[in-house]
């Protein structure tokens, strides 16, 4: 396998090199593929790069003959042994000068050379102790090691490490992101030759949805390694164990004695896992195993070809055992496998599309629907239901709509208990929530009547209807509400084991309290939702990235841009990624904001034309609205006060009621006029328009904006004269509770950077905590970054001298220089003297802008 040298795997192998320099063992430890070779390679390399003396042998079937195994050792270490043993060459190592003695061995194909080998290079390793050694292989450990791993002399580079990155792996490909290929990449799971493979056959054709699949090239090649290298090597009894028990897509002892009642099954899975690696150990309701999924494909098909119609009765088999096992999903997907259509109907409709996805997540309603003949599909509600709640968290939103409404049609409006939904109902209400339009009027009241209506026990539906309520008052603004609802359907979920449930409510609910300003407790339910996603739906990547885009979000508005900027792109790609509109949204305007930043305001720019163009492109007009608020803001922090002017007044938000959805973009469009009010040094309505904004915000319960309602309202205070009341309110904000994050001040440029050094200046007077001094000067030092200049400029007045200062106050009492001479008893030339120095420290050319600079300071109380 080739891999270029530039790319980001070469580079992360090189970095193992110290961590192997460290260790008296290193084993590079993984399956057949995974890049062992090529690692050791690129290792040794590293490592002479850095002065060490190494040697290099690459084993083979004869070196079972271990008389011929130490003479080829000693040959490539450069010794001459009194006799071809461990001892002997050990002995014959040590006898060498320093300055001659090779200090590392690196070993290749020892799986070539046989049981003996094993035994024979632990001695060889415990006699040499000055020789360090770093060893490919297959087997998970060397034996007669273990007093060197209680010493943790001993490394080992595992599947995990060798392995490629989701990223790593698109570059490898030379792919673009799009839903097919990302679906490969993950049934890769970043094994290297699969990766080579799936290259090969997209060369040759294979389009990525079909890549691996029958009749691909690329399914060819895996087989025929499949054959080779991985099941060629294995006791007969491991190799059937494996094709035996890839029928299911993960399994535990109990399901795997079920699957191969003849096989050893501890043992096989002990030296399948420890040994070849082949089978990854997951902790899922018990102990879970599970194969690559790319590697089950083509063993399931070995496996149906060997049994023919007998498959059936095997997914049946597993149909019940599944059912017995609370794994209902699985149940359903046996079902459909076994092609038992009219049982899979009936046990979807038994337990509900909501409780299997809710439960489950939608992986397996997704394989039912592949897999069922498309009549069935037409006609049975529970699974248009199903298709609708994938559509929906595909982000295809409008065809989830439009199938809602066709399965009503055919359903007829069947009678329902007064206040009560059923699951089209509330699928429907998910929707609209997921939609870029206004929500029904009362509609958090009639859920909330639904929700007192329903079961205590019916617990899946009981967190669905919270869900939508949190979800509800969530887009509505009300976020005391919110988190209510958010609180009780996670209670719901947890009680009935729903992962997929929790996950999102967890979403919800940290969007929910960064709208609060709870920015604590923001970070603690993204880590929920993450581990949940990693967990219990590995096979679900889009939901781990949710999190992390969510939490670049996060680490961006306190501050930590370079440890969240990195996660936007993946946003900016998606297509309004599991219908998560809101932060699909807000990531643009990270993003612009950060290009700000760091590049000014034209690259700002391109990115709000790029989300006008995803706007039009998938009809989210909120995104093209922000866009627009944020192009206006933008022109307000550059400097071009007339242009940001413009674009202001030609925005027009829709809707002005109650449960007008268009909150967000309200007071987005405020801040943006207030900002650009106190720019204009129009302060009057600047103050008039801060007031009515933070009295809504107050009333919603917006901690992040009445927070950054106070920053606005300290630079509208130091702009128009009143400094010391804009220290006082700039310091109450540091030290509250509700502190604005970092992100809040950075992007106010210029103004806060000279209020910023202002506070600085007169910190002690204020006394500062040890939190908010270390916010200041983090945020000083930030601002600094930018605005050198200014602050340099500003801070020339902390420099004046007491007598300076006497007479800067007699020049903003409007006393002539010489009644100021006469008044401090000195000469008329001395006040002058003083007075050019003043202008000088304080950047001035005349009194008039002396006194102006001096009241933006506070050097005048």
């Amino acid at each position: 396998m080739t891999i270029n040298a530039g790319d980001g795997w070469s580079r992360r192998i090189d970095d193992l090199a110290p961590r192997i320099a460290r260790h008296h063992v290193t084993l590079l430890r993984a399956p057949a593929g995974h890049g062992k070779s090529v690692a050791l390679d690129r290792l040794r390399a590293a490592v002479e790069a850095g002065g060490e003396r190494c040697a290099a042998l690459l084993l083979d079937k004869r070196d079972a003959d271990l008389s011929r195994f130490f003479r080829r050792v000693a040959h490539a270490l450069g010794v001459d042994p009194a006799q071809p043993d461990a001892a002997g060459v050990a002995e014959a190592v040590d006898g060498e000068a320093d300055d001659d003695r090779l200090s590392m061995l690196f070993l290749d194909g020892i799986d070539e050379a046989g049981d003996t080998l094993p035994p024979a290079l632990s001695d060889l390793i415990l006699f040499a102790p000055g020789l360090r050694f770093v060893i490919a292989s297959r087997e998970g450990n060397l034996p007669g090691l273990a007093k060197l791993r209680a010493q943790d002399r001993v490394a080992v580079i595992g599947p995990d490490q060798l392995g490629f990155s989701r990223a790593e792996a698109l570059a490898f490909l030379g792919a673009s992101e799009d839903a097919d290929v990302m679906r490969l990449v993950d049934r890769c799971e970043g094994w290297p030759i699969l990766l080579k493979f799936v290259r090969d056959g997209l060369g040759a054709g294979d389009p990525p949805s079909l890549a691996g699949e029958v009749g691909s090239v690329s399914a060819d090649l895996i087989a025929d390694f499949l054959d080779e290298q991985i099941l060629a090597p294995l006791l007969p009894e491991d190799a059937d164990f494996l094709e035996r028990t890839a029928v299911v897509s993960r399994f535990t002892l109990d399901l795997a004695r079920l699957l191969a009642p003849e096989a050893a099954v501890e043992q096989s899975v002990e030296r399948l896992g420890r040994a070849a690696g082949l089978l990854q150990a997951r902790r899922l309701n018990g102990l879970w195993y599970h194969v690559n999924p790319m590697l089950r494909a083509t063993l399931m098909r070995r496996f149906q070809a060997r049994i023919g119609s007998d498959i059936r009765s095997v997914h049946r088999a597993i149909e019940a055992w599944m059912i017995e096992h609370d794994a209902i999903d699985e149940a359903v997907l046996h079902a459909c496998l076994a092609q038992d259509y009219d049982e899979c109907v009936q046990l979807v409709r038994r337990f509900g599309p909501a409780n299997l996805s809710m439960r489950y997540g939608l992986r397996t309603l997704r394989s039912v629907l592949a897999a069922f003949p498309r009549h069935y599909l037409d006609h049975e509600p529970s699974l248009g239901i199903s298709e609708a709640l994938i559509l929906s968290k595909e982000g295809r939103v409008s065809d989830a709509r439009r199938l809602v409404h066709r399965l009503r049609e055919k359903t007829g409006s069947h009678a329902v208990r007064p206040a009560a939904l059923g699951d089209l109902d509330l699928l429907d209400i998910m929707l609209a929530c997921h939609a870029d339009q206004p929500l029904a009027p009362g509609l958090a009241d009639r859920l909330s009547e639904v929700a007192a209506t329903l079961p205590h026990d019916d617990v899946i539906h009981q967190g669905w209807v919270q869900n939508l309520i949190c979800r509800v008052h969530l887009s509505l603004g009300n976020f005391a509400n919110a988190a209510a609802a958010g609180i009780a359907a996670e209670h719901y979920y947890a009680r009935s084991d729903s992962r997929y449930g929790q996950f999102f409510v967890h979403l919800h609910l940290a969007s929910t309290r960064s709208w609060q300003g709870h920015y604590d407790q923001v970070a603690s339910h993204i880590d929920s939702a993450e581990s949940i996603a990693v967990q219990h739906f590995p096979e679900e990547p889009a939901m781990a990235t949710l999190c992390r885009l969510l939490r670049a979000e996060l680490l961006f508005d306190q501050g930590q841009a370079d440890l969240g900027i990195d996660l936007l792109p993946a946003l900016q790609s998606a297509e309004n990624n599991d219908g998560w509109l809101d932060l699909f949204v807000s990531g643009y305007r990270t993003a612009a904001l950060h290009a700000f930043r760091g590049s000014g305001l034209e690259t700002a720019l391109a990115v709000t034309r790029r989300g006008d163009e995803a706007a039009l492109r998938i009809g989210l007009p909120r995104l093209s609205l922000v866009m627009q608020i944020l192009r206006a803001e933008l022109l307000s922090l550059a400097g071009h006060r007339n242009q940001a002017g413009n674009a202001l007044r030609a925005i027009r938000v829709p809707g002005n009621g109650e449960d007008d959805a268009r909150w967000r973009e309200r007071l987005a469009l405020g801040i943006a006029n207030a900002r650009l009010l106190i720019h204009s040094r129009q302060f009057r309505r600047a103050t008039v328009l801060l007031d009515t904004l933070e009295g809504e915000c107050e009333r919603r319960g917006i901690g992040r904006l009445v927070a950054k309602i106070g920053l606005l309202r300290a630079l509208l205070l130091a702009g128009s004269g009143s400094p010391q009341r804009a220290i006082a309110t700039l310091v109450e904000l540091l030290q509250s509770a509700q502190q604005p994050s970092m992100q809040a001040f950075i992007e106010e440029g210029e103004l806060m950077a000279r209020l910023c050094s202002l506070v600085a200046h007169h910190s002690q007077r204020h006394a500062l905590g040890p939190e908010a001094s270390r916010f200041l000067a983090e945020l000083s030092e930030r601002l600094g970054q930018s605005y050198q200049h200014v602050i340099d400029r500003d801070a020339g007045g902390s420099y004046l001298s007491a007598r300076e200062r006497e007479i800067l106050l007699s020049l903003a009492q409007g006393e002539s220089n010489k009644s100021t001479a006469e008044r401090l008893n000195v000469s008329e030339a001395t006040v002058k003297f003083h007075l050019q120095r003043i202008y000088r420290k304080l950047g001035a050319h005349n009194r008039v802008k002396a006194i102006a600079v001096a009241q933006q300071q506070g050097l005048l109380y």
